[in-house]
């Protein structure tokens, strides 16, 4: 796709969201939302809202690189049968959506005559890719529980993260923002309750929600949260913000303004990986970034983020809010194990790794001895598993404790035998049994669950997130700092006393 077809797609997506139009569609549920009447559809018992108009086209004219805007009004009765579009990102080497992508996905008991239960969902992606349209997220099993489901986009890489002169900060946090101001707005007429919302999300999503929790904005937007897997230390101060966006631009050969990024083509703008993988051979760099080299984060801007979150929760800026915090036992496998290179990472790796984060180089042999990891690839996984989401995780519940808030902690312990039993407890395999979607008909789901991923488990996980989104107490002791009481998923799940004790008290994290 070429600069002039990318605009040009976008435009018309742009003009077929702004202009009124009538539905087409002989039946299907009618709510009335702020802008106007839109009809869902009915499928499996379950009121679904596909596409909901939310905000306007970011990546075109004046709504580019600038705060959401919502939609204008329209007249008639819209469809919203149709998944809408995804924000601009790479898909298989190549730039894939960019269009209409502020909509929102719902499914609901039954529009307009209950009080529900919210739940919205900001979907991972490493702040590079997001699709809320990912059948894993299939709300259905939510709705059938008596839960609104809401999923989101947001802006992802350089439009949601980048520190551009001339551009609002954190523009990924302030359409998360965006998505929760327009539920309190309009979530009444799906049969939802504005005053019961729980926020919730894996991996980056989970990460945005621990800013969530701590921003000044978003108070009074929700009630609970669920962090799966979240990376809650990847923010920026904002120096490095600024050294990150000045390399970066000097990468793309274009000066730090609002005009000269919004001038990129896609194909430029995009081309970020090969600037991460130059720089990731740079140790001095990867020792500036701390040891998490992921590109796009969040930075501290003394508006949306006046310092870093788990500070500020730690302070008691979530004191308000009942928290459930969470990760896998296995994390990086998924990347290890899928790339194949688990079996060819060697023992430079592990040093190199443990060097970038400032740990004393004995914190591997630590590892090694505690039984984490017997081959270079089982050690190195295990230390950034814990260092990127497991201890991160950690921190967000002691931080939420001392700010004299409520949580509860969970661990997924269940092992897929997905690449010849290689793929263990990973990264994001949680998802499809909370959504219940586990056995799903999508190649992301067999190839990473394996052979037979256990109902048991699915049943476990997702009744937990409906009986915390409905009450506040998903169904174990909350969390406190001498028992440390979690729930640990799997076949059978049990609740734990401490079970990360040996990983904290080696890799403390300030």
């Amino acid at each position: 796709m070429n600069r002039r077809q990318f605009l040009y797609a976008g435009a018309a997506t742009a003009f077929m969201a702004a202009v009124p139009f009538r539905s087409h569609a002989a039946e299907g549920p009618v709510v009335h939302t702020q802008k106007g009447y839109l009809r869902g559809l009915v499928q499996d018992g379950v009121h679904v809202f596909r596409g909901v108009p939310c905000g306007m086209p970011p990546y075109e004219g004046k709504y580019r690189l600038a705060l959401p805007e919502p939609v204008a009004p329209w007249k008639g009765i819209v469809d919203a049968v149709k998944f809408g579009d995804i924000p601009l990102q790479l898909g298989q080497g190549k730039p894939i959506g960019g269009g209409d992508c502020l909509r929102l996905n719902i499914w609901t008991p039954a529009p307009g005559k209950t009080s529900c239960p919210v739940m919205l969902y900001i979907p991972g992606g490493g702040s590079t890719t997001c699709n809320n349209n990912d059948v894993r997220f299939d709300g259905t099993a939510f709705a059938k529980d008596g839960i609104v489901l809401v999923t989101a986009n947001y802006r992802v890489n350089v439009d949601g993260f980048l520190k551009i002169k001339g551009v609002p900060a954190n523009l990924a946090l302030r359409d998360m923002m965006f998505a929760l101001r327009w539920i309190q707005d309009n979530i009444a007429a799906f049969g939802g309750d504005p005053d019961n919302v729980t926020v919730f999300g894996q991996s980056a999503g989970a990460t945005h929600i621990t800013s969530l929790l701590s921003s000044p904005l978003s108070k009074g937007l929700f009630r609970r949260a669920i962090l799966q897997s979240p990376a809650a230390l990847a923010q920026y101060d904002a120096d490095l913000a600024t050294k990150v966006a000045e390399d970066l631009l000097a990468f793309y050969g274009v000066e730090n303004s609002r005009e000269a990024v919004a001038a990129l083509s896609p194909e430029k703008l995009l081309s970020f990986p090969a600037f991460l993988a130059e720089q990731s051979k740079n140790q001095e760099w990867c020792r500036m970034l701390g040891g998490n080299v992921a590109l796009f984060k969040p930075y501290y801007d003394g508006e949306v983020l006046p310092k870093r979150p788990v500070d500020a929760i730690a302070e008691g800026a979530s004191r308000g809010v009942d928290i459930m915090v969470g990760s896998a036992e296995q994390e990086w496998r998924l990347y290890a194990v899928q790339s194949g290179t688990i079996d060819k990472i060697k023992e430079e790796e592990v040093t190199s790794f443990v060097d970038s984060t400032g740990f004393p180089a004995e914190i591997a042999e630590r590892y090694r001895k505690a039984g984490r990891g017997d081959t270079p690839g089982d050690l190195y996984t295990a230390l950034r598993s814990d260092f990127i989401f497991r201890m991160p995780a950690n921190k967000v519940l002691e931080s939420q404790i001392a700010g004299g808030g409520k949580a509860f902690a969970y661990s997924f312990a269940w092992n897929s035998d997905a690449y010849d039993g290689k793929m263990g407890a990973a990264h994001s395999l949680d998802v499809p049994f909370v959504f219940k979607t586990h056995r799903k008909d999508s190649p992301r789901v067999k190839n990473t669950l394996g052979t037979n991923p256990p109902d048991a488990l699915a049943d476990a996980m997702h009744g937990a997130w409906v009986r915390f989104a409905t009450e506040g107490n998903p169904g174990w002791t909350p969390f406190d700092l001498e028992r440390r009481m979690t729930m640990r998923f799997n076949t059978v799940s049990a609740e734990v006393s401490d079970p990360w004790k040996t990983e904290r008290e080696t890799m403390v994290l300030k």
